[in-house]
């Protein structure tokens, strides 16, 4: 975000405060909990969300250099391998070799290579994707073309510091998907310089959307997090602007924004005075800090099940080491694991919330007007969805 737009959003947050108010939505609103725990509608998000849209898949910092990769699964355990190429590009393969369909490298794993070995037969892939070599290809192959044989390949871009790709391999992601507000804020939070500290992968029992709106609004603070995070934000205070499909940036004011007011403007510091949270389609977060960025993915597994892939992003080591001093590792590594506790204090009500949803002892849910995130998220959620009254019929 450039400078102007820093300010502004300050003072907006400090008029709220001196309110007594946040933003608000002009009413309640309320949907049946089927959504989040029927199969049929979890049908139709792999339908419409997964496999129809540029996916935010994970942020370039991750493989920044040539030979750099990634494995990660997507929504039906769709193995996929994002590598970074000598020439910087990076491409996003289908974890699976063109011979017997075995997996390249281990789902999760990340390094550095210039050629991807099959462990089954051996077959080699160069960072293009290309079939760089094959025992006894010409052998045992003749009749085949080795170079219509390389890695299935995906289309992608890499935007504002985010790699995103289309699961549907005869689409392509639009130059202009990420929103100029959203690229500026990446710019600002210097994404594309960071590297990550630590990840952690794991399996929560909920659904992705109970998750993720735990992530976009502040209500729940002073009671779910009354010894975290509480203590040191404005309480149910929050601002947000949205664009595109699924694209939205939330300021959450800390306590360091009240000296805002006795300070000249050019002292103010958005990332001091608050967290700043992107949102990304479908189901992606972006938690800025005053030192780090948490890069959060959820992976959808099932209605009831949701894969969790946390990223600390940081500052790359000071005066150009290669390492981290002992100083920023501790700092880092108590980061890494503070982040992890908050969240997990939201999944664990996650898990319960599910629980509760599938015994069906109360069918529906309310959005206040101060959760106005909530009804944006599910507004576009219904508009990407194409949902109308037949369609939930059907769905129920």
């Amino acid at each position: 975000m450039d400078r102007q737009t820093e300010i502004r959003l300050i003072k907006q947050a400090l008029e709220l405060k001196a309110r007594g108010e946040t933003q608000y939505h002009e009413s309640t609103q309320t949907h049946a909990t089927d959504r989040y725990i029927s199969a049929a509608w979890f049908e139709r998000e792999n339908d419409m969300l997964f496999q129809r849209q540029p996916i935010a898949l994970a942020a370039g910092a991750e493989i920044p250099n040539p030979g750099d990769y990634l494995s990660v699964e997507w929504v039906k355990g769709v193995p996929l391998l994002l590598v970074r190429g000598e020439d910087q590009q990076v491409r996003v393969f289908a974890n699976a070799c063109r011979h017997r369909n075995a997996r390249l490298v281990a789902t999760g794993e990340s390094g550095c290579r210039k050629r991807f070995v099959c462990p089954y037969h051996a077959w080699t892939y160069d960072t293009r994707g290309n079939l760089a070599g094959a025992p006894d290809f010409e052998r045992g192959f003749a009749d085949l073309d080795q170079q219509k044989l390389g890695l299935v390949e995906f289309h992608c871009r890499e935007l504002g510091g985010m790699v995103f790709f289309h699961p549907d391999r005869n689409a392509e992601v639009p130059e202009d998907l990420l929103a100029s507000e959203m690229a500026s804020g990446f710019d600002y939070l210097k994404l594309a310089a960071q590297r990550v500290y630590k990840r952690r992968s794991y399996v929560i029992k909920a659904n992705w959307k109970i998750l993720l709106e735990g992530g976009i609004e502040a209500y729940h603070f002073n009671v779910a997090h009354k010894n975290t995070l509480a203590p040191f934000f404005l309480g149910n205070i929050s601002t947000w602007e949205s664009w595109g499909d699924l694209q939205m940036r939330m300021i959450l004011p800390k306590k360091p924004m009240l000296e805002a007011a006795e300070l000249p403007e050019q002292a103010w510091d958005m990332r001091k005075m608050a967290n700043i949270i992107f949102t990304l389609t479908p189901a992606v977060l972006l938690l800025a800090q005053p030192d780090n960025i948490s890069l959060i993915r959820m992976v959808p597994l099932s209605a009831g099940e949701t894969r969790i892939e946390e990223v600390l992003l940081v500052d790359p080591p000071q005066s150009g080491a290669e390492q981290w001093s002992e100083q920023e590792l501790t700092i880092h590594e108590t980061n890494h694991n503070l982040v992890h506790k908050i969240l997990m204090e939201d999944w664990v009500l996650g898990e319960t919330i599910q629980a509760n949803m599938a015994s069906g002892v109360v069918d529906e849910i309310h959005f206040g007007r101060f959760e106005s995130a909530l009804t944006w998220f599910h507004e576009q959620y219904a508009r990407l969805m194409a949902l109308d009254d037949g369609v939930i019929a059907r769905l129920a």
